[in-house]
């Protein structure tokens, strides 16, 4: 159905998951390390420590659509798109790559099962044991999604780059979402958004980086890969949305809304963060979109379909957040001593 094969679907949401699998390691890492950094107040600590552990349940969530997806693939010997916009290896060299990956993703799911068994991740009973897994599951998926069966034989310079192009999801895809879980989860107290949304511009930094290291592998490997086709318009409508939101997001609106938490200004808040609770859904739903369209060679869907279905997403997204914001009301207990 409009050109969309099954095999192309599945390897998508195989990106999607160790994407975010990938980001909720590494910026689960980065919490508790600045957590146990000297000079830090406790509630500093306790807050990022609470934000360390939700990033548990986003990494599993997002390994759970990883392996299952690569396990769909492995069963059904598929050929994908190159994420990058049309080239398309052969069936056997892509099977041959599901196959060289298997022992990694069989090590990352033995990883999983321990972590749920091992009391000093399961309870945070160290800080320790947390960083050591969240590094290890960081290092596996970032293996893992750089994996590219064209490098094979290719010079050091292109294998660089077709690991770049793998693994500049996890910058991009993966901590944008992160970044909206971060947003939503802190709405709701006062307390958390004066000390992580503070954060958020220069996690939104990397997320630049990400978008350079795509671009970058794009036109020094695939060059040729550029078809002027609707999707390819249409992406690149989105990277342009995405330049003008990311210049709003990480600008205009955090200085104004940090302005406020800084002078303890409560009466235009709510506006601002309703600015950007919809400059989040844009920058999600243009991250997804991208990644979404780039799988599927033969997409048969006009321009005009395409853009429709994405502002269809954005407001399903955004009556999402409305309803996420009045069911999650948990929150670190600041008051109480340190666990970790």
């Amino acid at each position: 159905m409009f050109g969309i094969e099954f095999y192309e679907l599945v390897s998508f949401f195989r990106q999607l998951g160790l994407a975010v699998a990938g980001a909720a390691s590494l910026w689960g890492f980065v919490f508790i390390y600045i957590s146990r950094r000297e000079g830090q107040t406790q509630t500093r600590s306790i807050i990022y420590e609470w934000v360390a552990r939700r990033m548990m349940f986003v990494l599993y969530g997002g390994a759970l659509v990883a392996i299952g997806a690569w396990g769909v693939l492995l069963a059904t010997i598929p050929t994908f798109a190159h994420e990058g916009i049309t080239l398309i290896p052969k069936t056997h060299e892509i099977y041959d790559a599901v196959l060289k990956t298997g022992p990694l993703y069989i090590g990352w799911a033995v990883l999983l099962l321990a972590g749920l068994v091992w009391k000093g991740v399961r309870n945070g009973v160290t800080r320790s044991g947390w960083s050591w897994f969240y590094t290890c599951n960081f290092a596996l998926v970032s293996i893992v999604i750089s994996y590219y069966v064209h490098a094979a034989g290719a010079p050091l310079g292109d294998i660089i780059f077709y690991a770049f192009h793998g693994f500049h999801s996890i910058f991009t895809l993966g901590t944008v979402l992160v970044l909206d879980i971060m947003f939503l989860s802190s709405k709701s107290s006062l307390t958390l958004q004066q000390h992580i949304f503070p954060l958020f511009p220069k996690i939104s930094k990397v997320i630049w980086v990400g978008l350079a290291l795509d671009s970058l592998s794009v036109l020094i490997i695939y060059p040729e890969a550029v078809i002027l086709s609707p999707r390819f318009f249409f992406a690149q409508t989105v990277v342009g949305i995405l330049i003008i939101n990311g210049v709003l997001l990480s600008g205009v609106l955090t200085r104004k809304i940090l302005d406020n938490l800084e002078k303890g200004k409560t009466e235009l808040h709510g506006k601002w963060l309703l600015f950007a609770d919809i400059a989040g859904t844009i920058s999600i739903t243009s991250w997804v979109s991208i990644t979404f369209v780039d799988f599927f060679d033969e997409l048969t869907l006009s321009y005009g379909e395409l853009f429709l279905i994405y502002v269809c997403v954005i407001a399903t997204l955004f009556i999402g957040h409305a309803i996420w914001e009045r069911l999650d009301t948990d929150e670190p207990d600041i008051t109480g001593p340190l666990k970790i």
